[in-house]
């Protein structure tokens, strides 16, 4: 199932064990019964039989454990490195982009990596504007070393900027089979120092209609397009934001000047995707009515989610389908943590009852 958002920065994402177990049943008290009987032959027999059979003690909550499947997210960063990148905008860039996948390494989003032209393909003019070549990092798990290792070691930024060239790329499903995948959920983030300055390309050319028609095919493919403008605004850009099928406030260009303000940025758009939603898989017998959820942070600090049905508190959670119980979702109070970072791992507990907003 496809899901709008993940996550958040999450170090361990196994539901653990449950409440601690209360003392042991112990037994006490008595019953008996007796039968006696009387017969013409003058014997007479009777039987006697006692038993205990009650429980004291506290009320034992079982232990369980069960896993939440993070549904991957793929984010594309699709970088400028046209020209005039290099070198001011493309040494305020880098480490952004450095910090942005460190910080969310091993998280639900599942990055890629692709640049404007870099100088393969050449044009009658001798400008860079056409793309061939394979895409630089397909989205999967693990991919952020690979990514990384791209960036740092690149350092010839040139030429135009083919922005509809680098973006037609991403309607052929199998470019990017990984950041494509029609089974999670696809983004495209472009960030770009410039509006189009190169010829058409697949029938695209560089103005405001055609890249917002461009961003709207996109769309109506599953790919949904965020865009950051690096020290540049343009209705190009404005255009390609407003039909990337993306929700406000991400459906209008974000801007960014330097490496905190598009670090931010990438930030914000990363918070974006991060999903709320969450299949979860229980083989167990469950009561469903006594689980439990906790955020834990950095230092250790547990924090109670509680069951809240409608969501009319904002700060807890409810089963999607109370029917099916496959999947929760965190109320957006609870969800804002999540996507902000500040969780690093999430446990549940079976068996204890179940704690629901004052």
């Amino acid at each position: 199932m496809k899901h709008l958002v993940l996550v958040f920065l999450a170090t361990a994402l196994i539901f653990a064990v449950g409440c601690e177990s209360g003392s042991n049943a112990s037994s006490s008290g008595s019953d008996s019964d007796s039968d006696g009987d009387s017969d013409s032959d003058g014997d007479s027999d009777s039987d006697t039989d006692s038993d205990s059979d009650s429980d004291t003690g506290d009320p034992i909550c079982d232990e369980l454990e069960f896993d939440i499947d993070l549904t991957p997210v793929a984010l594309m960063l699709l970088q400028d490195v046209s020209g005039s990148m290099f070198p001011s905008n493309w040494n305020q860039a880098l480490p952004a982009l450095n910090n942005v996948i460190n910080a969310w390494t091993g998280s639900q989003v599942q990055f890629g990596l692709d640049f404007f032209p870099d100088g393969s393909d050449i044009d009658s003019s001798g400008w860079n504007c056409g793309y061939t070549n394979p895409v630089r990092q397909d989205c999967g798990a693990g991919t952020e070393a690979a990514i990384l290792a791209d960036l740092n070691s690149f350092s010839d930024p040139n030429g135009l900027t083919p922005l509809a060239c680098g973006l037609t790329n991403f309607l052929n499903t199998a470019y990017a089979s990984g950041c494509l995948n029609p089974a999670i959920d696809s983004y495209v983030a472009v960030i770009s120092d410039g509006g189009d300055t190169c010829s058409a390309c697949s029938g695209y050319s560089g103005t405001a209609t055609s890249m917002g028609n461009l961003a709207a095919a996109l769309y109506a493919q599953g790919t949904k397009v965020f865009v950051i403008g690096f020290n540049y605004s343009s209705a190009v850009l404005d255009a390609i934001a407003a039909n990337g099928g993306v929700p406000a406030p991400y459906n209008v260009p974000l801007d960014a000047s330097d490496t905190t303000t598009l670090q931010a940025a990438l930030n914000d758009i990363v918070g974006a995707v991060i999903n709320c939603i969450y299949d979860i898989n229980i083989t167990n017998e469950v009561d469903y009515n006594s689980v439990n959820f906790f955020f834990i942070d950095s230092s250790g600090t547990e924090t109670v989610v509680p069951y809240d049905e409608d969501c009319s508190s904002g700060f807890g959670w409810h089963w999607i389908d109370p029917l099916t119980h496959e999947q929760i979702e965190f109320c957006p109070d609870a969800c804002d943590l999540l996507q902000g970072g500040d969780v690093e791992e999430i446990k549940g507990e079976f068996g204890c009852p179940q704690i629901v907003p004052d």
